[in-house]
């Protein structure tokens, strides 16, 4: 019986889950969705940047070999790739605003995007890093003929130390942003149960 009024005393001294604050929730959907964007800017911004850099350099390097011209021109075609994809995204998690005024929607949108985006992070990407890594084994073609052995080669080696520390970079992006993308969705799925009760 001592064990039963001990039970009892713990089960009634647990405070009951508070209820979640619907304009706290919004506000706090809201910070993640624009930081969100903001990343998605900065990225596009980035490759911007990019793909300017690989337009000087296609224009001001003298005598390039083919095989350079196609390189840079597969760099260039990832590069406004990405560029797209990014704008797309971007654009379409800002102007998003409008479904918060109907969670379930809203709910929904954000699951499919967060579909998309790992598709894009992981099978998109690996098709992605394949058309790097020719763009850049075209591209040490021209280092191979026009510089000594050992530049080539320290040239692959960095090439490579590159490509390893873009795919565990990679795995980390992943995981964040598929949490930040599944915590919008907790939270917003607990807004609507809490309602619906």
């Amino acid at each position: 019986m001592k064990d039963f009024d001990a039970l009892k005393d713990i089960w009634h001294s647990q405070a009951a889950a508070p209820k979640l604050g619907y304009d706290d929730i919004l506000k706090g959907i809201r910070k993640s969705r624009s930081n969100f964007a903001n990343k998605l800017l900065f990225e596009t911004l980035g490759a911007l940047i990019a793909s300017v850099l690989f337009i000087l350099i296609w224009i001001n390097s003298p005598s390039m070999m083919w095989t350079t011209h196609l390189s840079l021109l597969v760099f260039l075609i990832c590069c406004f790739y990405y560029l797209f994809v990014q704008f797309k995204d971007y654009r379409s998690i800002s102007n998003s605003e409008h479904l918060l005024k109907v969670p379930r929607e809203y709910i929904e949108y954000l699951k499919k995007y967060r579909r998309n985006r790992y598709v894009l992070n992981t099978s998109k990407y690996l098709v992605y890093s394949i058309f790097i890594g020719l763009a850049f084994g075209l591209y040490f073609i021209e280092i191979y003929f026009s510089s000594p052995l050992w530049q080539t080669l320290l040239g692959l080696f960095a090439a490579a130390i590159w490509f390893i520390m873009c795919w565990f970079i990679m795995r980390i992006y992943i995981r964040k942003e598929q949490e930040k993308l599944s915590d919008m969705i907790e939270e917003l799925e607990r807004l609507e149960k809490q309602f619906g009760e």
